[in-house]
């Protein structure tokens, strides 16, 4: 079953989304700081990852130097792409388990 148009916007602001969101950005957070241990980033390895790949990018074809701070909202924002991913994957798998078995 497809998503309905009305949905994108319950993916982008679901409940999963924004826990997903906040669990993992926080996690980010508090590993770099060394609140948790430096493993803790794994949560969040394909956002920084996306990040790294976009600053270079960005560096490498427009000589914009990026660094730390704006890293971090590159990687915050691909955090909640990350995010939105989990949440669709969510929304889809319960609208695939609540529909009633034929047979």
């Amino acid at each position: 079953m497809a998503l309905q148009p009305n949905a994108y916007t319950d993916v982008l602001l679901g409940r999963i989304t924004l826990g997903v969101f906040a669990v993992t950005g926080a996690a980010v957070a508090l590993a770099e700081w060394g609140v948790l241990p430096r493993e803790a980033l794994l949560v969040g390895a394909p956002a920084i990852a996306a990040a790294l790949l976009l600053d270079t990018f960005l560096y490498n074809e427009f000589l914009l130097a990026g660094g730390p701070p704006w890293l971090w909202v590159e990687i915050y924002a691909f955090l909640y792409v990350q995010a939105v991913v989990v949440g669709a994957v969510g929304r889809g798998l319960r609208i695939y388990w609540s529909e009633p078995v034929e047979g």
